[in-house]
C-alpha cells in the first residue's frame, strides 16, 4: 500500500479574509461535516499519519473544529494547521495538541493584529508546537523586520530562519498559483504529488496537489469512491509515472509557476 508523508485535508474553503495573493475560483463555499471527515479519516487511515487541515478557506473557521481535532486524536493523526493568523487567540485553547502550524502573514496588514499572533506564536512553541510565520509574497520586509525585532534576532536573514526553538520563519518568492490560462512552462519536469501527498477538496474531490483548489486535475470523488481505486486509476497512474520520468502529463502541471520555483 502506498504511503503519504501527508494528506491535506480542506475541512472547509471558506475564509474571513479576501487576500489578493490567493487564487480565486468559483467553487461552492462551505464546511465539511463531521460524517464526510471521519469517512475521509477512515479511508486515509492507513495512508499516512500527518494531515494537513488544509488547502484553501480558514480552518480555525471551522464551526466543529474541536470535534474534527477529536477524531484527528481518536485516529491518531498529528495534525498541521495553516492559518491566516486573525482567529489565532480565540481558537488558542484548542490547538494545544497540534504537531505545527503554520501562520500565513503575507497579507496581514494590522500591526496591531501582529503582536497578538506573536504572543500566541511564543505560546505555542513554549508548548512543544513548531510555529512557522510564513511569508510568501514580496515587499513583506516591514512585517519581518518588526518580528526580528520581537525576537531580537540579529543574524543575516535567509529564506528559512530558526528563530528560537520551535519557532520560525519561512519565506518564498511570490508566485502564480497553478491556472489553465497560465503561460505554458514546460512539458518537463518533477513534481512530489503523489509521492509525498495528495489533498482532498472539501466537496471529496482527490487531487494530486495542494495547490489545486479548483479540482481541474479531478482524480475522483473520496465520498463515492475508495481511495485506493482512485490511486489505481489509470489517469493516476499516468500523471505518477510522469513525474517519475521528469514528464509533465497534464495541462495543469505544464502551467504551475510554483513547482517551477520548487524544483529547478
Amino acid at each position: 500500500m502506498k504511503k503519504f508523508k501527508k494528506i491535506y485535508i480542506e475541512i472547509t474553503n471558506i475564509c474571513n479574509l479576501n487576500c489578493s495573493f490567493c487564487s480565486k475560483d468559483n467553487v461552492e463555499k462551505r464546511e465539511m461535516t463531521i460524517n464526510e471527515f471521519e469517512h475521509i479519516l477512515k479511508q486515509i487511515n492507513n495512508y499516512t499519519d500527518y494531515l494537513y487541515l488544509h488547502v484553501k478557506g480558514e480552518p480555525l473557521l471551522h464551526s466543529k473544529l474541536e470535534q474534527i481535532l477529536n477524531l484527528c486524536k481518536r485516529y491518531n493523526k498529528k495534525v498541521n494547521i495553516t492559518t491566516n493568523g486573525t482567529l489565532l487567540k480565540q481558537k488558542l485553547y484548542l490547538l494545544e495538541n497540534i504537531r505545527q502550524i503554520n501562520i500565513s502573514l503575507q497579507s496581514l496588514i494590522n500591526k496591531n493584529k501582529l503582536n497578538e499572533i506573536l504572543e500566541c506564536g511564543d505560546y505555542l512553541s513554549s508548548h512543544g508546537i513548531q510555529v512557522v510565520y510564513r511569508f510568501w509574497t514580496n515587499n513583506n520586509s516591514d512585517l519581518i523586520k518588526i518580528i526580528l525585532d520581537y525576537y531580537n534576532y540579529r543574524q543575516d536573514i535567509s529564506n528559512n530562519m530558526k528563530l528560537k526553538d520551535n519557532l520560525y520563519i519561512n519565506k518564498l518568492s511570490e508566485f502564480k498559483w497553478p491556472n489553465l490560462n497560465n503561460e505554458f512552462i514546460s512539458q518537463y519536469g518533477f513534481c512530489n504529488g503523489l509521492n509525498t501527498h495528495i489533498a482532498i477538496l472539501v466537496d471529496g474531490t482527490v487531487i494530486p496537489c495542494c495547490l489545486d483548489s479548483s479540482g481541474i486535475i479531478n482524480l475522483g470523488n473520496i465520498y463515492q469512491e475508495n481511495l485506493i481505486d482512485i490511486l489505481n486509476k489509470e489517469k493516476t497512474k499516468q500523471i505518477m509515472k510522469g513525474f517519475k520520468n521528469n514528464k509533465l502529463i497534464h495541462e495543469l502541471c505544464q502551467k504551475c509557476d510554483f513547482r517551477k520555483k520548487m524544483f529547478k
